[in-house]
């Protein structure tokens, strides 16, 4: 004669923990112990300038803008900028190995979409960009901007040396 089984509710207890909480302990054990890579510096120039742009509403117009300089020997896709933490322009260009590509500031909205960047208000103090580079990975570079005398510098830039890890 068949007997049934019954599990008494203690153990069910400690088996649906153990199910619940086994994979999870197991995925932060993997997170913790995997080192992070990071991503890798995007071989970038900046500089601050002006452009003329035409729009059939205001017609031709000098506007300042950023130029992003490609100083690799492969194309970028996806390009991001982002001005100040805060106004970012999304446009998704892409760039051609060793070529520029100018963004006037006026392109730029702030992260909730609602603020256009005050181009003469503010000053720019950092800038990041991004952009997928040829191997697939987002890479990622900083700059500072600190002009000696506030004043909004027309050389070509350099990033900064590493790229803080992103959150």
């Amino acid at each position: 004669m068949n007997q049934k089984l019954t599990v008494k509710p203690l153990p069910l207890t400690f088996l649906m923990l153990f199910l619940v909480f086994g994979p999870v302990g197991f995925g932060v054990f993997l997170y913790s112990r995997t080192e992070h890579l990071g991503e890798p510096a995007l071989p970038v120039e900046i500089q601050f300038s002006t452009q003329w742009v035409n729009s059939e509403k205001l017609g031709e117009r000098l506007v300042p803008c950023i130029k992003i300089r490609n100083t690799s020997d492969k194309a970028w896709k996806k390009l991001s900028v982002g001005l100040n933490e805060q106004f970012y322009n999304l446009g998704g260009m892409e760039v051609a190995a060793s070529s520029e590509v100018s963004v006037p500031l006026e392109s730029f909205i702030s992260r909730n979409g609602s603020v256009r960047f005050p181009v003469g208000n503010r000053p720019i103090k950092h800038v990041i960009v991004f952009a997928q580079i040829h191997t697939g990975a987002r890479g990622v570079s900083e700059f500072e901007i600190n002009p000696p005398n506030e004043s909004t510098p027309t050389d070509w830039l350099p990033p900064k040396k590493a790229t803080t890890p992103r959150e």
